[in-house]
């Protein structure tokens, strides 16, 4: 059985590259989070939304939108109102629940996960104002499959859509910000921490 190595012996200083190269990697999906964060947060600011920029406007396509027709589907056996916010509920829960694993696993991913949660809630932002209006295309195109309209109607809440609609657009910056920030420091701190040397076998 090898030796454990002493704790009193120093450490040899990493190579830049070998310091570097794993703190750049990781810096890239936090980088793509950043840059969809403000994709995300400048098309949505005003209503109705601009044209979603290439990024986010994919991402809008191919992930969000299926995770939250999904989400209806997966809340199908639990009420006729929860089906209807399960989309919206889904389309942000999924990222964190991607969160909440990494984090058990003391992952990096945590951070990107968590990002992108506030990124799918910012999408939110525009959907919710438009109740009232009804004026955005949706899947279907019938306005009476409108989700939010449907739920503040029920609520009795429809005057509430503008103050809802900001709080999922602040709520949602602040998350995904905490996420990148949060990822930026953990990615800074893990690179700059000395590694331990492996005792030979």
């Amino acid at each position: 059985m090898p030796a454990s190595p002493s704790p009193n012996v120093s450490l040899p200083p990493q190579e830049p590259l070998e310091l570097w190269i794993p703190f750049g990697l990781r810096l890239i999906p936090l980088g793509f989070c950043a840059l969809m964060l403000w994709q995300a947060a400048d098309a949505t600011w005003s209503f109705p939304p601009r044209h979603f920029p290439f990024f986010f406007g994919q991402w809008y396509v191919w992930i969000i939108t299926p995770l939250h027709e999904a989400g209806h589907l997966l809340s199908m056996p639990f009420g006729r109102i929860l089906m209807i916010l399960g989309g919206s509920l889904w389309q942000v829960a999924i990222p964190l629940i991607l969160a909440g694993v990494a984090l058990r696993q003391r992952s990096y991913w945590t951070s990107v996960y968590t990002s992108l949660a506030g990124i799918h809630l910012v999408a939110l932002n525009p959907y919710i104002y438009d109740a009232p209006y009804r004026s955005l295309p949706l899947l279907g195109g019938r306005k009476e499959g409108h989700d939010w309209y449907k739920l503040l109607v029920h609520w009795q809440s429809l005057d509430a859509s503008e103050d809802l609609a900001m709080l999922a657009y602040v709520g949602g910056i602040f998350i995904s910000l905490v996420g990148i920030i949060g990822g930026v420091l953990w990615t800074t701190l893990r690179s700059l921490r000395p590694q331990p040397e492996v005792p030979p076998q």
